[in-house]
């Protein structure tokens, strides 16, 4: 491979479907170009990153993924399955995978490669000598040379997680040997870097313990281009919700959330307009478009989420509770490790509209979840200090960790 291209950047992002990786890496992007890098930003999703990247000279390219649909007939457990699912199963399907990768970065010839749930990325890159820099919330960036965590919130069936482990690094090695290169042991060998930026506070990391030098980092300052969210400014308290039509109780949480005596801003992103309008009143209010979050979180009262590990940090930096109602495993785990903090409560299945509105109302006026949500941003404030841009930016030059 020719001599890396100085100042150049590639993001990668390959798994996950939140908007927040497109949020995370368009503010990258940002800053680097401020200190005179030029990026380039592999996105599994280009159809919503536009708007993100507005006004960069940053270059987008489509990122290598998986299309095939594999299912299970079980939650996904942790890390391993993620990749069966995406690609792992079969070592041509892998090599197609990294073959694609690797041809990325040939073209594009970076100096630093920051990678965002991007662990097919990382295995192209895995004898790659450039600057590496890993970025994400923590549950998917295992610590070498560790074996991965379950994600299951209770930790049962450990036994799979290490089988499920173990076929996918054999189909790993197989296709490194394809190519003529040297196995791994464990997932977590990919996850070799420079500097590692977890994006959480280490209460919600799942591999905490296990960090010896990672920067944390929870400040990500992205989303100022948005349109700001607008509250009635009466006296009632403020209820922020970010949620998406896929939860099985959607309905449900648009009329809780209607119900309740506050003043309610709902965010659902690529939603039909039909599901919120019937309850559009002088006291709710809705987008189905991104908007500035941060703020309107500083501002609110509450905060209702699925336990994405970005919105519920923003939320608690700005000394906001938050309410979980999660889809995915992961953000069980968050929804946990609000209760155990005391700073949010978790509801894992919904039995009725009264149920939530009830909650609701009761969050609002628990004075201790307040008290609680404020001394945790006051303790985690130097982790929001500066912007995640300025922390990465300042790595991609720093001596190596």
């Amino acid at each position: 491979m020719t001599k890396a291209t100085a100042n150049t950047v590639l993001c990668a992002w390959e798994l996950g479907g939140q908007l927040g990786h497109i949020a995370r890496l368009s503010h990258l992007t940002q800053t680097l170009e401020q200190r005179g890098y030029q990026c380039f930003a592999a996105l599994r999703d280009l159809s919503r990153a536009l708007p993100f990247f507005h006004g960069q000279q940053t270059r987008l390219l489509q990122a290598p993924v998986w299309l095939p649909k594999v299912t299970t007939q079980r939650p996904i457990q942790s890390l391993a399955d993620m990749l069966l699912l995406s690609g792992y199963l079969q070592t041509d399907d892998l090599l197609a995978l990294m073959q694609a990768w690797r041809n990325l970065l040939a073209l594009v010839n970076p100096e630093v490669l920051i990678y965002d749930y991007s662990p097919t990325a990382a295995l192209a890159a895995l004898y790659h000598q450039r600057r590496k820099i890993l970025v994400g919330p923590g549950f998917a960036q295992p610590v070498p040379p560790h074996p991965l965590r379950n994600w299951h919130p209770h930790g049962l069936y450990p036994e799979r997680v290490t089988q499920q482990e173990q076929r996918v690094v054999t189909t790993i090695n197989q296709a490194l040997a394809r190519l003529g290169q040297p196995g791994i042991a464990r997932i977590s060998d990919l996850f070799v870097a420079h500097h590692t930026v977890i994006t959480t506070a280490p209460e919600f990391d799942l591999y905490a313990d296990l960090r010896l030098d990672a920067v944390y980092h929870c400040g990500e300052g992205g989303g100022s281009h948005h349109p700001p969210v607008r509250f009635s400014g009466d006296s009632r308290p403020r209820i922020l919700a970010y949620l998406k039509p896929g939860h099985p109780r959607f309905q449900w949480l648009l009329e809780a959330l209607a119900q309740v005596r506050a003043d309610v801003f709902v965010v659902c992103p690529r939603a039909n307009p039909a599901q919120l309008e019937p309850l559009v009143s002088e006291h709710f209010g809705f987008s189905v478009q991104p908007v500035n979050l941060q703020t309107a979180m500083a501002a609110a009262d509450l905060f209702v989420g699925h336990g994405n590990a970005g919105t519920t940090q923003e939320s608690l930096l700005a000394g906001t509770p938050v309410l979980a109602l999660p889809i995915q495993l992961e953000q069980l785990l968050v929804g946990q490790t609000l209760e155990q903090l005391g700073v949010g409560r978790l509801v894992q299945q919904p039995e009725s509209v009264s149920q939530l509105s009830g909650l609701l109302e009761h969050m609002l006026a628990d004075h201790g979840l307040q008290q609680n949500s404020q001394r945790f941003a006051a303790q985690h404030r130097a982790l929001g200090q500066g912007s995640l841009g300025d922390k990465v930016a300042d790595l991609c030059s720093a001596p190596s960790g």
